[in-house]
Order: C-alpha cells, then structure tokens, then sequence
C-alpha cells in the first residue's frame, strides 16, 4: 500500500498570514529592545578597575560584580599581592558608573548563584579613575 502523497501548492501565503508574521517579528524585537534597556544589558563601554580586599574566596575569573544587585561589571583577573597578602582582583567595570574613591568590595551569593563581588558605594566626593584602585590594604602589625 502507497502511502498518500501531499498535495503542494506554489501559489503563496495570504496577506493575512503575512501580516501577522510580520507583527509577531516585530513584537519579538520590541521586546528585547525594552529587556536591554531595564537590564542594562544593552552597554557595551568598560574600563578597568582594580579592587583590594582581605579575601576574595569563591571568586574566578567571570564572576559577576554587582552594585545595588544589579551586574556592572565581571572579574577578569584575580591575584596575591604578596608583599601585603591580600587578594587584588582585576575587573571591568561598565564606563557609565564613577565609583567614589572609599567604595568597597565584598564577597556575596545567594541560594541559586554562584559567589559575586558586591561593591558598596562609598560617600566621597572624588571618584576612581579609569585602571584606579578601591579598597585598602590591610594594616601592618
């Protein structure tokens, strides 16, 4: 027994069919257009910046870095700076945020990520420099 062969028509779609794929595709882009804007995905301009702490356990390279709980930047290197011991991690911070020069970094996750570096905004009034340097180095005894 031959099983049945379609029937193919070479005649096109109708206008309606094409109409509204058009408005699907067209809704799909306004969508990610509004993601990029309330997320801040969408930036593409960073520099580098380099925070010192006393521990940065749980960091690797591309590990988030978050202000207020949202990502501005990731972890590209981390390193012991040995004449001191405490850990430098080299990062790369979104070009639209002047960080206050007395800013801090700290180690923080939750249930179902993995660890980040959560930087609290200091009160100064001067702000880091492009490849400047937050945090302070641990007191001598």
């Amino acid at each position: 027994m031959a099983l049945p062969i379609p029937k193919v028509s070479l005649r096109g779609g109708n206008l309606f069919e094409t109409a509204l794929s058009a408005l699907v595709v067209l809704v799909a882009i306004g969508f990610l257009v509004f993601i990029f804007q309330r997320t801040g995905t969408g930036h593409l301009g960073s520099y580098p910046l380099r925070i010192r702490m006393t521990d940065a356990s749980g960091l690797v390279v591309g590990s988030d870095i978050r202000l207020g709980g949202t990502k501005i930047g990731s972890v590209t290197d981390l390193w012991l700076d040995k004449s001191d011991y405490s850990a430098v991690v080299e990062a790369q911070i979104r070009d639209d945020l002047a960080l206050p020069v007395d800013s801090r970094g700290s180690i923080s996750s939750s249930t179902l990520s993995n660890p980040y570096l959560s930087i609290a905004p200091g009160h100064a009034a001067q702000k880091v420099r492009p490849d400047g340097e937050i945090g302070t180095r641990p007191a001598r005894r």
